[in-house]
């Protein structure tokens, strides 16, 4: 089963540390946010071959995943950043997925349960694609993706990208990991758009989107400087002992 982790941000809200480190390889408690991403999506099994895509400095993220990861097979390609609909159909053109596969977004530093998102994806023979969620402050969901979630079914009936509270269906929301089907992304088209503008809203009132609620110890998004010095804080928790 493949995983691709999607790394192509050009980190603008980062600057100055990303006009000299690509954003997948900005340090944090000494790891290149990168490696979080890939230990994460390795805690499932059946993921056998990684692809990052990036959009600038691919050499030297090429080169440190080269140096620094044995026994996985890990392929680095540029996109165009055209945001996860558009840079996912370009990735499709090369590799061609033929098979259900994992989505992980590269800035989002967390513990979901990659294994635990593909058995629930795998329970379901309708599913096109299968989101995992978690629970934010009321107060928050604006910054995503919001869903409506039937916990016996595990379906999710609505999904509204980063609406305002009083339009908000819940506050669970889209986690940045989902299993999307070779069907799905046949639904979307080569332009520059997001997945979840496009596809999930229109999954959901068909009935084919899915959701796994995770339980994350730490979940955030490194997109701006201070997601990223809470990261920092945050790190301990992820790390692997001693």
């Amino acid at each position: 089963m493949k995983a691709v982790i999607m790394a192509a941000g050009a980190g603008t809200r980062l600057r100055p540390l990303t006009y000299g480190i690509p954003k997948p390889l900005l340090p944090i408690a000494g790891r290149p946010v990168i490696d979080y991403a890939i230990d994460n999506v390795l805690t499932c099994s059946k993921i056998d071959e990684i692809i990052v895509n990036v959009s600038y400095m691919r050499d030297q993220v090429e080169n440190y995943l080269k140096h620094t990861r044995d026994g996985v097979s890990i392929r680095v390609i540029q996109t165009l950043a055209w945001d996860t609909g558009g840079d996912l159909k370009a990735i499709n053109m090369e590799y061609k997925f033929d098979e259900p596969f994992v989505v992980a977004y590269g800035d989002n530093m967390t513990d979901i349960n990659v294994d635990a998102l593909v058995k629930t994806h795998e329970k379901h023979d309708d599913a096109l694609a299968t989101d995992a969620l978690f629970g934010v402050p009321w107060e928050e969901v604006h910054k995503f993706g919001v869903v409506k979630y039937d916990e016996k079914t595990e379906k999710i009936h609505e999904f509204v990208e980063k609406p305002t509270r009083d339009k908000a269906p819940s506050n669970l929301v889209n986690a940045g990991h989902y299993v999307l089907t070779p069907e799905a992304l046949g639904r979307v088209p080569f332009e520059k758009v997001k997945i979840e503008h496009t596809i999930f809203p229109e999954l959901a009132r068909d009935g084919k989107l899915y959701g796994y609620r995770a339980n994350p110890r730490a979940w955030v998004d490194i997109g701006s400087m201070d997601s990223y010095m809470k990261a920092h804080k945050l790190a301990e928790t992820l790390l692997p002992p001693d």
